[in-house]
């Protein structure tokens, strides 16, 4: 029976790791063997977009140049190879499987260790969970003696959060070597101020300002929300997480 090294999701691998939600890993899974056997970058899906080839393809390579850059002492591939050996139709059948089931079949985990001879470890990324938020808070401008001016800051706030499921494959034994959730997220926020000269004196309360959608329509119209974050940058930091748990050199 396959035996995995199950570490509880408040662990950290080290005391500045990026945290891994449910990690497990097999015993064989170690720095003398994946730097021996080197990593490729299979893919990566978003399970609530519906990404096209080319952004799937990518994304795949920020990937593998995020891991890279942040692990020069281990050797990095992106999946063309992996692709020019299997082919496109099997190639995106695999990321079909990792997108819906979230992982790998028996029968395509044979179809890979058959092909891909001179490989080992094949890393997925799955996006699982992809949050938009919009706040608003407000508070009270004082002077130099701490009294209120009357004057108010708004801050509205655009969040961005994201659950990406790491997996790594040792297809020469078919087996998941590897495998966690890294969670990462990234704000945009714009700053106002609401003079009391302009005939407002405060935002007593916000909650009650958005009771109707001609409220809350007022309120976007003058204080619009910041742009969402980009993906990419969100990932980045994901995939940097992910190199961070990666086996190192004692």
């Amino acid at each position: 029976m396959l035996k995995f090294i199950v570490l509880l999701s408040t662990l950290l691998i080290t005391s500045c790791a990026t945290k891994v939600h449910g990690l497990r890993k097999t015993a064989d899974f170690t720095y003398t063997n994946v730097q021996a056997e080197r990593l490729t970058i299979a893919g990566i899906v978003h399970t609530g977009e519906n990404w096209d080839y080319k952004k799937q393809i990518s994304t795949a390579n920020q990937f593998r140049v995020e891991l890279q850059e942040k692990r020069r002492d281990l050797l990095v591939d992106n999946a063309s190879p992996l692709i020019k050996k299997i082919g496109r139709g099997l190639y995106r059948e695999i990321l079909r499987e990792i997108e819906e089931d979230g992982i790998l079949s028996e029968k395509s985990l044979t179809i890979l260790g058959q092909n891909i001879t001179k490989r080992r470890y094949l890393v997925f990324a799955r996006i699982e969970s992809d949050i938009i938020e919009n706040d608003r808070t407000e508070s009270a401008i004082t002077n130099a003696e701490g009294k209120e001016t009357g004057d108010r800051n708004l801050t509205t706030t655009t969040r961005r959060s994201m659950d990406i499921n790491f997996s790594v494959y040792d297809i020469r034994n078919k087996y998941l070597a590897w495998n966690g959730i890294i969670k990462k997220s990234d704000r945009n926020d714009l700053e106002y101020t609401i003079r009391k000269r302009d005939g407002v004196d405060k935002i007593i309360d916000l909650v009650s300002a958005f009771s109707s959608k001609k409220n809350t329509e007022s309120m976007n119209k003058k204080y619009p929300f910041p742009k969402t974050p980009v993906d990419r940058d969100i990932l980045a930091y994901a995939f940097r997480g992910f190199a961070e748990n990666l086996p190192s050199k004692d």
